[in-house]
């Protein structure tokens, strides 16, 4: 090699050498100056994480609105995570959930736990109406895919960076109408002696008719309300969902830091899907669970099956297909969920 060029590619090197330096000290005054601000500001999961270490939570409950939604007409109206305390005297259990999470925020807001920390079980929500494209492509997503952006494990100003530059799903309403549509074709499933075999085919046939599966003709209302059940439960799971995919980390990571994990399936409203949708959608989605329970006792999880536990009066939203239970929902849940916990020592 000639000289000249030596010294070109050593003068080179010095320049990357010096921008990576002046980068490194730019990464250590933003860490301490606004990135704490930022995390405040764009990043309260970052904030859920931190919260077992100072409470000495030893149990870690994560969950979405199925958590905390009341009724107005109840009188308890604590969270199942607050329920699941009180039922377990011996155990301090923490809250690290909040609206519209699903199995990816989850991940994330375990994996940034400090090590340091109390906590022998982590109790994870899995809701079946997040395996679905209207969920995976919700409305509420983009707000928590810039959240997930701050909770990643890279240098604070390459995340900054990429929060500028909006690095992370940010369709419009048109481009979110068109995911879900196209993403209801893929929602397929295999049902013996059944004539549609995808979510849309499905959702078209009744929106189009107006009669359900007993033939009668309901309100548009009710035909609306059947079409949503379709629309979010009308899925056969295997490994290439997404949320299982989360569901796969989340159970690496509980194992990695030896947390016991113990998924939690919520009940959906069976009686009102028997009742609008018929006996396949409801036998569809029963697989769906038992899917989970076989998937993840495999990788050593306790699954607590709640999906049919809760009758169709605990749940007081009545034009769409909600977790939100009553008082007696919720408390069943905990219950169930306290039970498992309660074995665990024995």
């Amino acid at each position: 090699m000639k000289e000249n060029t030596k010294n070109t590619l050593r003068k080179i090197g010095m320049k990357l050498l010096l921008l990576i330096a002046v980068l490194a000290v730019l990464d250590v005054l933003y860490f301490f100056t606004f990135y704490p601000k930022d995390l405040e500001e764009h990043c309260s999961l970052m904030e859920l994480s931190q919260k077992p270490v100072p409470e000495g939570d030893d149990i870690v409950y994560l969950g979405e609105s199925s958590n905390h939604a009341y009724s107005e007409a109840d009188t308890d109206r604590r969270p199942i995570s607050m329920m699941l305390d009180s039922l377990l005297p011996a155990h301090k259990v923490g809250n690290l959930g909040k609206a519209a999470c699903h199995a990816s925020i989850y991940y994330d807001v375990l994996r940034n736990i400090p090590r340091q920390n109390k906590i022998k079980v982590a109790v994870v929500t899995v809701n079946m109406r997040s395996f679905s494209s209207e969920w995976i492509y919700s409305k509420l997503e983009i707000a928590l895919r810039k959240e997930q952006l701050m909770m990643k494990k890279a240098p604070a100003l390459y995340k900054r960076m990429l929060m500028v530059f909006k690095a992370y799903p940010h369709w419009t309403e048109e481009e979110r109408d068109k995911l879900v549509l196209n993403h209801l074709k893929k929602q397929e499933f295999n049902i013996p002696d059944f004539p549609y075999h995808n979510a849309s085919e499905w959702d078209n046939a009744i929106g189009k008719s107006g009669m359900l599966f007993n033939g009668t003709y309901p309100s548009a209302d009710t035909v609306i309300l059947t079409c949503h059940h379709i629309k979010h439960f009308a899925y056969q799971l295997d490994e290439n969902n997404p949320r299982i995919k989360d569901f796969d980390n989340i159970a690496k990571l509980c194992q990695k830091r030896n947390w016991q994990l113990i998924l939690n399936i919520v009940a959906d409203n069976m009686d009102q899907i028997e009742a609008l949708v018929g006996p396949e959608l409801s036998w569809l989605m029963n697989q769906n669970a038992q899917y989970i329970i076989e998937r993840y006792e495999a990788q050593g999880a306790i699954v607590v099956n709640n999906l049919n536990e809760v009758r169709d009066e605990d749940f007081f939203e009545r034009d769409f297909p909600t977790e939100h239970y009553t008082q007696n929902g919720r408390l069943t849940i905990a219950r169930n969920v306290a039970e498992a916990i309660s074995k665990l020592a024995n």
